[in-house]
């Protein structure tokens, strides 16, 4: 169709034709999506208590690994583990939350934990992978009902499960998780 307008009152009925054309033919614009601000963890499991960690305190997650046993130390501090040629304490988490001590089965994992000098290995019974929350969910008054409160910074409750968020920061700053000696 070769159209070649003679005069302004072709031009303009031309150009409502286009605009018509385009405007029945265009593409809906998106809808209004309301957007959430995720917050992130490393879920995994201690006895039958689920917890998340956040992603920028997990430096890896790796196996159970061979220990060396470590001299005068408390019953949870595990051993020192050799990581491509880098010592890595190990300690029993469980056991120095409840003096319980986790049993080592095939779904045991160790929590490589990094900050400032200290670096660390957290024995846990399992690791559920990275966790994805809706920030607005979050429950800063959750109730806990283990004994080791000292650790946890509220969490959420998603389809019936409770996922506790555990504060490493505190952990490695407490006086007691530091103090690895025998008296």
């Amino acid at each position: 169709m070769n159209f070649e307008p003679q005069n302004p009152a072709e031009i303009i009925q031309l150009l409502q034709e286009m605009e018509a054309w385009s405007r029945a033919n265009a593409a809906p614009l998106p809808l209004e999506e309301e957007i959430k601000t995720v917050w992130s963890g490393i879920g995994f499991r201690i006895g039958k208590h689920r917890f998340v960690a956040p992603m920028q305190h997990v430096r890896e997650i790796m196996k159970y690994p061979q220990l060396s046993q470590v001299p005068g130390s408390k019953e949870w501090v595990r051993g020192i583990a050799n990581i491509r040629g880098n010592l890595l304490p190990i300690f029993d988490l469980q056991g120095f939350l409840s003096q319980a001590i986790t049993p080592v089965r095939r779904e045991t994992r160790i929590l490589a934990i990094a900050r400032d000098k200290l670096n660390a290995g957290l024995i846990v019974d399992e690791i559920y992978g990275m966790k994805h929350f809706d920030q607005e969910l979050f429950d800063a008054r959750m109730q806990y009902d283990v004994q080791w409160r000292n650790y946890m910074q509220g969490g959420y409750d998603i389809n019936g499960e409770s996922w506790v968020v555990f504060n490493l920061n505190k952990l490695i700053e407490s006086q007691d998780f530091l103090n690895v000696a025998l008296k």
